[in-house]
Formats: structure tokens, C-alpha cells, sequence
């Protein structure tokens, strides 16, 4: 039988707190597991791919299930928007020079 495995943990599981906007920080667990399977895998986990893991984990730990806009940078990935209602009103009021590299990601 299939089932969905949820890290109670999570953010989103600890109830109505205010989670993070604009750059996201990295949850310390994160990080270290980034570091130990970078380190266990080399030399094809490369700096690139470990950022790519990192943004995508640090996202999910913040917004599992929510529809968001963001945007990945050298520092990390940036939460502009959350939720359909907002996420429309970015894109409706935010001017397309200030949406380069931006998604739509429901992680």
C-alpha cells in the first residue's frame, strides 16, 4: 500500500506560525544532510547540484502543499509570493522587468 511519509516537524505541521518571506534561511538539519551526501558522493555531487537540492528541501521545509512564487539566487531561494490569491496579484502588480527568473512551484 502506498502511503505519503509527512515530517511532522515541518513548519507547516506546527500550526498558524508566520513562516519566512523574501530569502529563505536554511534549516540547519538541511544543510548538514546536504553537506554529508555531498561528501559521500563526489565527485559527481557537484556545488551546482547541491544548491539545486538545497533551494528545493529549504523550500519544501517551509511551504510543502502551498503554491508560491519564487525565485532562486546565489544566496538562496526567495519567496515573493504564497498562495493563488497572492501569487496572482504579484504577477498581476509586478512589473515584467522585476519577474525575471521567477516560478511557480508547489512544493
Amino acid at each position: 500500500m502506498y502511503g505519503r511519509i509527512i515530517d511532522e516537524s515541518n513548519p507547516r505541521y506546527r500550526g498558524p506560525l508566520p513562516k519566512p518571506r523574501g530569502l529563505l534561511p536554511v534549516p540547519p538539519e538541511i544543510a548538514e544532510e546536504i553537506s554529508r551526501d555531498q561528501a559521500a558522493h563526489q565527485p559527481n555531487y557537484t556545488d551546482d547540484y547541491a544548491k539545486l537540492t538545497r533551494d528545493d528541501w529549504t523550500l519544501r521545509y517551509y511551504y510543502e502543499g502551498e503554491m508560491v512564487a519564487c525565485r532562486s539566487g546565489p544566496e538562496g531561494v526567495e519567496v515573493l509570493a504564497v498562495g493563488p490569491d497572492e501569487v496572482r496579484r504579484f504577477y498581476q502588480e509586478t512589473p515584467a522587468e522585476n519577474r525575471q527568473g521567477v516560478m511557480i512551484q508547489h512544493p
